[in-house]
């Protein structure tokens, strides 16, 4: 695998683990409103589908190879987005509260 492919798939992995995690919390305050059986059938298949869909991005960067800094950099990309989109939640917040 040569290096500008390598790059590709770094990148492909952050910021898919970026978007993933944003979709997570959007999704968060919405899901557990719903009934339990809802909530079961919704995780499996948000879980298959994101799952492979990122195999798939893979698939067409690299032809299927994953290592293990691939991973990483998704996982590093979920908390990164995490805090963000926490970041971003609380000043949406104190934006409510002083407009009252």
């Amino acid at each position: 695998m040569n290096l500008t492919v390598q790059i590709q798939s770094f990148l492909m992995s952050f910021f898919y683990g970026f978007l993933l995690s944003y979709l997570i919390n959007f999704c968060y305050s919405w899901l557990f409103l719903s009934r339990k059986l809802f909530r079961i059938i919704f995780n499996f298949v948000f879980c298959i589908s994101f799952c492979t869909l990122y195999f798939y991005f893979l698939y067409l960067i690299n032809g299927g190879v994953v290592h293990v800094y691939f991973l990483i950099l998704l996982l590093c990309g979920i908390l990164i987005g995490n805090i963000f989109s926490v970041n971003s939640r609380i000043v949406r917040e104190r934006k409510k509260k002083s407009e009252k």
